[in-house]
């Protein structure tokens, strides 16, 4: 659903920005993109002064699409930064009647207002990436500690003009690649469920509300995501709100493991003051909280968009990252960062 309000975005339909099926015949057709960027991070943490910068090609995805009537098929390669190159993607359509289809196969997360690739954010950077501030430990907590972005399991949606509805039992609901947590958050699950419903409610207004239930040896896992939308002329707003809680979470560094609760939010509003052009800003939040650790960060983030044709576009980002670390016994740790990013986005 989220990638259905991107695509309708203002920005998005203004610059005619687009992926375009390559067809090779009435069965086969293929779609993908390339996303490079340089960027620069100054992170400032009690005093001490970090520099990175980089300049690289981030992603890098061809996606085949299969059409056999009733029966359609998705297979998405990807080439990430730091991976050899995985299948993110691979499932299997079979359309039933009235908008109703049952999927089979690995898939995208119903949840979250923000979609998970680049060709569908307003923005260089996701909202909830605190990772300059965070580091390696503590980081790695917040992305294991988030739906996955893709699972493996059977998926049942119904779409109608105005509403949407998808229910999905998986594999997990929650997890990353990452080691660093022990406890079940990262992937090992016993299954997971994911629940989704939207309503256009007219004049601009959608509503969106869905969760993730995790059943894992250690404890229940569980997140309930909202949000809502609101489009007039070249103006597109949008507010969500995530509520979380995780079971027997373990961080390196502190000994035992600990409840976490979670709270993360965003507004963000878009402009498109051209046919080819646009502004966005965003203010996010995270917040983790357990017996050990406290986590209270916010994100302020300035991006341009600019297509120069319908398969190119330029997006710049300016991010502020500010808030403190609470950690019992270590006390509190403040921080902050202040980013800088230039995007060259190439669609086909």
């Amino acid at each position: 659903m989220k990638n259905k309000i991107a695509i309708a975005s203002a920005f998005l339909a203004a610059s005619s920005f687009s992926m375009g099926e390559i067809v090779v015949n009435d069965f086969l057709s293929f779609e993908g993109f390339v996303d490079s960027s340089y960027s620069t991070n100054q992170t400032d943490i009690e005093g001490v002064t970090e520099s990175d910068n980089s300049f690289q090609v981030d992603q890098v995805e061809i996606s085949w699409l299969f059409n056999f009537d009733v029966v359609t098929a998705q297979v998405d390669l990807e080439y990430e930064d730091g991976d050899d190159g995985i299948v993110e993607q691979a499932f299997v359509n079979y359309a039933l009647s009235n908008g109703d289809v049952a999927t089979a196969g690995r898939y995208a997360s119903m949840l979250g207002f923000e979609a998970f690739e680049p060709t569908g954010l307003y923005q260089y950077s996701t909202a909830y990436d605190f990772g300059a501030i965070l580091g390696d430990d503590l980081g790695a907590l917040v992305a294991t500690a988030s739906v996955s972005e893709y699972s493996q399991g059977v998926k049942y949606t119904s779409t109608t003009d105005t509403t949407f509805f998808g229910i999905s039992v998986q594999d997990q609901a929650f997890g990353s690649d990452s080691d660093r947590l022990g406890g079940d958050v990262d992937g090992d699950s016993s299954f997971g469920v994911e629940v989704a419903g939207s309503m256009d409610l007219g004049n601009g207004f959608t509503v969106f509300a869905g969760a993730a239930f995790e059943d894992a040896e250690s404890g229940d896992n569980q997140l309930i995501n909202a949000y809502v939308t609101y489009e007039t002329g070249a103006w597109l707003f949008a507010a969500e709100i995530n509520i979380s809680e995780y079971e027997d979470v373990a961080i390196v560094g502190i000994p035992g493991a600990d409840d976490v609760d979670g709270l993360t939010w965003l507004l963000m509003a878009n402009y498109a003051y051209s046919d080819v052009a646009s502004v966005t800003g965003r203010i996010s939040s995270i917040n983790y909280e357990s017996s050990d650790v406290e986590l209270d960060l916010l994100k302020y983030t300035i991006a341009h968009n600019y297509a120069f044709t319908d398969n190119l576009a330029l997006i710049t980002e300016v991010s502020f990252d500010d808030g403190d670390i609470d950690v019992d016994g270590l006390g509190s740790i403040d921080g902050d960062n202040l980013g800088f990013a230039v995007e060259l986005l190439f669609t086909f």
